[in-house]
């Protein structure tokens, strides 16, 4: 029964992660793009002006 418990507690420890890290990159990829988005604006602008 314990190795029942330790092999449940292992798989949703796994299960978590495979949903958790893949999140945290997403929400680190769209942080960037929010965060350098303003400075591509920047530069679209200095373009149109050459």
């Amino acid at each position: 029964m314990k190795a029942l418990k330790v092999l449940l507690i292992g798989i949703a420890a796994l299960l978590t992660a495979v949903i958790v890290i893949p999140l945290t990159i997403l929400a680190g990829l769209f942080v960037w793009l929010k965060l350098t988005e303003e400075a591509d604006e920047g530069d679209l602008d200095l373009d149109d002006a050459i």
